[in-house]
């Protein structure tokens, strides 16, 4: 059992949930804190046992290696790429996160719902038509967008998250097609390979984890079956498609238009060196959110409340 003297630190207290605050203070010294930078971080949390973090910050092994008092990382996401989360366990440490936790994570819908903002942000033309309003004009010709009725989705991994933008998906009457590396019974077109998905579809929207194998897994072949008339959301992660590839297509007009809440460099403060950034800051048809799909106020409290009590479940059978 807990002796109320473990130090915890929260990395980015604000709108942190108060019961999860209030939970932890019940069984350790917590420190709240809204970390500008890394080096403020490791200065006041060198003792720290227990960091609560969200996405500001990677936790490399460098990183870790001056934090050796900590035991228990706490983040609310399904995905640890912020965390080398290798050799954390290696030494002894533990992460706790949502992976796995299926059940309950069913009732978050957060990430399916801005799919599904940037998917018509995208296809009619909101924010690009805005843009020249605030210039003054009135083009509604310019700005021409298409129905979303009787056009074929094709959903990237058919999780949690791709089975609710899915059904989100036919209350427009789309056709719905997806690639899975898992059988499942579903009402929808199934591929057995996902270049024949991405050749089928008009809108493609992309839920796979990153992991190992899923690293760059829509590579340039893959790229080169999506059509012309085409478009490519990505709320997944930034590191699972080629960046690179992804920008030439877009600049040789090969691909209608891009959005994603995601980067490859996201975490390496680079952002102002990404390519598909700038190409962004001019005429081309691409929209990019700062990781913001799981990021609302009713969705990061039930995670961090989840997981707070997960740290306490884990802590207490110690």
């Amino acid at each position: 059992m807990m002796n109320g003297k473990m130090k915890i630190a929260i990395t980015e207290s604000e709108n942190f949930t108060k019961i999860g605050l209030e939970k932890l203070k019940t069984i350790g010294q917590v420190q709240e804190n809204d970390f500008k930078s890394m080096e403020e971080l490791i200065h006041i949390c060198e003792k720290v046992e227990v960091l609560f973090v969200r996405l500001r910050f990677k936790f490399t092994q460098e990183i870790l290696m001056q934090l050796p008092d900590l035991k228990f990382i706490l983040s609310a996401t399904t995905g640890t790429d912020h965390i080398d989360e290798d050799f954390f366990v290696k030494r002894g440490g533990k992460v706790i996160c949502l992976k796995g936790e299926t059940e309950f994570l069913e009732q978050i819908p957060s990430t399916a719902e801005h799919t599904w903002a940037l998917l018509l942000s995208l296809y009619k033309k909101i924010p690009f038509s805005f843009d020249d309003v605030k210039q003054g004009n009135w083009n509604r010709d310019a700005f021409k967008g298409n129905n979303l009725k009787n056009k074929k989705i094709a959903i990237l991994g058919m999780g949690r998250v791709g089975k609710q933008v899915a059904n989100i998906a036919t209350c427009f009457n789309m056709q719905v097609g997806y690639y899975d590396i898992k059988e499942m019974d579903q009402p929808y077109l199934k591929f057995s390979t996902p270049s024949a998905l991405f050749e089928w579809a008009d809108i493609i929207t992309i839920h796979i984890p990153q992991n190992d194998s899923n690293q760059n897994f829509i590579d340039k072949d893959l790229l080169s079956y999506i059509k012309k008339t085409a478009v490519l959301i990505n709320t997944s992660r930034g590191g699972i498609w080629d960046e690179s590839k992804l920008c030439e297509m877009i600049v040789n007009n090969e691909i209608r238009g891009v959005a994603t809440d995601v980067l490859k460099n996201e975490l390496d403060n680079k952002i102002k060196e990404n390519r598909l950034v700038a190409l962004s800051q001019k005429s081309f048809p691409i929209i990019i959110t700062p990781h913001i799909a799981g990021a609302t106020i009713e969705s990061m409290e039930m995670t961090e409340d989840f997981i707070v009590e997960k740290f306490i479940r884990d802590w207490n059978y110690k």
